[in-house]
């Protein structure tokens, strides 16, 4: 649980001072929020990050991470109108800051507080997050109706991608008001993992998970309804028709992990792995020839283009703002909304069976892995934090 840090005599000699307020701290965002400290640091700003409590629900996903120096603040959460809401008291915590970054939620009613305070000489507010939710069959048209209302208000805007740009400004924010991140995670670390294995490394890889000399596929990240698992495993057995020895390496946890845990238990060609990082990720991914994903696309991407494993997936309402990643026929695949399971296989298959194109995907994809790092990331992000803190009162 992160610990309420005390001011050094070397913070107080810092010119200006930055909150960033998590609801939850993802353990993909410690490396994030690490060297942004740094970063942030050498630029004369002190950055302080504020850490919330998952909801109950949540331990399943088993993302949670852990910073000794995040300042923990105990978060409520509410049930009104059928609707859920958090309360996180920070307001008396940030009086000392001269920005505080939020995430866009209109669940969060601190921001609220927040731009309220703002009006009356409080610190200014920033907002980071993608200006709307991208599942809209899934998203409040009332909570949507207030993210529209309240676009405006924050002194700066971090927005996820280039699409999240274009969306707050038709909100009327201002481009100059806006810094585009280009949200990634840490994949360096990944990418040396897996180019220090050799081959006496994955011959015994596959001889632990008992995997034989056939093309395999990997799918990663979280297991939920959006990422489509049964439509995955229906997929693979159409593969697996179509292409003797094809296996399905599946790394990761969730709520449907039930539904490939079954089909593992069906087929010894499909291998169930669960959740996995470091070096046993890289290990595990290092055996696919590309990446299956016919649901939902997001940070996932990053670690297969770290891997230089082209993604294969369906276009679809709901997908993170990530996807803008991907770019068809370049370092990966991006089918119509409507394919079918069979369909997803006849295109799987035929580049299984298309050295030369597969190829191809797989360097585009080792290409898009140089552009999206978390380095980017940190390096805009404090331009960003610079920015609003020039802004004139």
């Amino acid at each position: 649980m992160p610990q309420r840090t005390k001011t050094t005599p070397l913070d107080r000699q810092l010119m200006t001072e930055v909150a960033i307020v998590q609801r939850v701290l993802t353990h993909y965002r410690v490396p994030f929020f690490n060297l942004l400290r740094d970063r942030l640091a050498s630029t004369g700003t002190r950055l302080r990050l504020l850490v919330g409590d998952p909801h109950p629900g949540e331990a399943v996903k088993r993302d949670i991470g852990e910073l000794p120096w995040a300042e923990h603040v105990a978060s409520r959460y509410l049930g009104a109108g059928g609707r859920e809401f958090v309360w996180q008291p920070i307001a008396r915590r940030v009086r000392t800051s001269d920005l505080v970054v939020v995430e866009q939620a209109s669940r969060l009613l601190v921001n609220y507080a927040l731009l309220a305070r703002r009006a009356f000489g409080g610190p200014r507010v920033a907002f980071w997050g993608h200006g709307a939710n991208l599942d809209r069959e899934r998203a409040s048209r009332t909570g949507e109706w207030v993210k529209q209302r309240i676009a405006g208000r924050p002194d700066w805007w971090f927005c996820y991608t280039e699409g999240t740009s274009r969306l707050v400004n038709q909100l009327g924010v201002p481009r100059d008001r806006t810094t585009v991140v280009q949200n990634a995670t840490d994949t360096a670390a990944l990418r040396s993992l897996a180019e220090a294995l050799g081959q006496t490394d994955m011959a015994e890889i596959r001889r632990e998970l008992g995997v034989g000399d056939g093309p395999i596929a990997v799918a990663l990240g979280s297991i939920y309804d959006r990422k489509r698992p049964g439509f995955l495993v229906e997929t693979a057995e159409h593969i697996r028709g179509r292409v003797p020895g094809f296996e399905l390496v599946v790394i990761g946890d969730g709520p449907e992990r039930p539904i490939i845990d079954a089909a593992a238990s069906r087929y010894s060609w499909i291998h169930a792995v669960g959740a996995r990082t470091g070096q046993d990720m890289a290990a595990l991914a290092s055996l696919g020839c590309l990446v299956l994903n016919p649901g939902l696309v997001g940070l996932a991407v990053l670690d297969a283009f770290a891997l230089g494993l082209p993604m294969v997936t369906c276009d679809l309402p709901y997908h993170s703002p990530e996807i803008e990643y991907l770019v068809d026929d370049r370092n990966g695949l991006i089918l119509r909304s409507g394919t079918t399971p069979v369909e997803f296989a006849d295109t799987v298959t035929a580049l299984l069976r298309d050295p030369a194109r597969m190829e191809r995907l797989q360097e585009g994809a080792q290409y898009s892995a140089t552009r999206y790092t978390l380095e980017e990331m940190v390096d805009r992000f404090t331009h960003g934090v610079r920015y609003a803190l020039e802004l004139q009162r």
